[in-house]
């Protein structure tokens, strides 16, 4: 397959902030990929020293090696820290968004800027209550579509980019079978309506950096 119809995205984790070890993380990554180029590269958590690794990445943006670059799991409140140290506004928020959590004002606060929130979890890993939500039952049954293929088409059209997970061959057609229907405005504000503002992680939460930082290592 031709490279340049991959799109391929990596990430810097927390062990490779600042601006020196955020260069030698980027590096190790095209190095890993065995890539002359990364697609999109994001910083994957907002803690620690975040302006010295953005730093590098917008360096490596301009140097070409990265072609497009982003964050994740920002808040809003985190996200108005970081955006006044950042010379390049990053593409995309990676965050967890789907009908039980809308980012509403994370979203809003995004547009002001054209960044897209790129969503992990858009099934909720796969929540029963989510799935079988009426509301969402309803309109998979008038569609002639599964509850999951309704709320990816639900998040699409409110302009999200999805990144649903499965290791499952028929699910993963199902969840690209997305673009032979449309959900009415009726049928998005009752989706809409499901939103509980609360979601599985709290990038807020006290202590949340040290932790990842402890349990999760990528090298030496």
């Amino acid at each position: 397959m031709p490279r340049e119809e991959i799109f391929i995205t990596s990430k810097l984790w927390l062990q490779d902030y600042g601006y020196e070890a955020a260069k030698k993380g980027i590096a190790a990554s095209l190095e890993k990929l065995g890539m002359d180029y990364i697609d999109l590269y994001l910083l994957h958590q907002p803690y620690g020293d975040v302006a010295g690794a953005w730093k590098a990445i917008e360096e490596a943006k301009e140097d070409g090696v990265l072609k497009s670059i982003g964050v994740s799991n920002m808040t809003p409140k985190i996200w108005k820290e970081f955006l006044p140290q950042a010379s390049t506004i990053p593409a995309v928020n990676q965050v967890e968004c789907n009908p039980f959590f809308q980012q509403k004002e994370l979203k809003a606060l995004l547009a002001e800027h054209d960044v897209k929130i790129e969503a992990y979890q858009p099934l909720g890993s796969g929540n029963a209550a989510m799935l079988s939500h009426p509301a969402v039952t309803k309109i998979a049954e008038k569609y002639g579509k599964n509850a999951g293929q309704i709320v990816l088409r639900f998040e699409l059209q409110e302009g999200l980019i999805i990144l649903p997970r499965s290791t499952n061959p028929e699910r993963i057609a199902g969840n690209i079978d997305l673009f032979d229907f449309e959900l009415t405005e009726e049928e998005m504000n009752t989706i809409r309506a499901m939103d509980t503002r609360k979601g599985k992680h709290d990038p807020e939460a006290p202590g949340i950096a040290e932790m990842l930082l402890a349990n999760y290592k990528i090298h030496d």
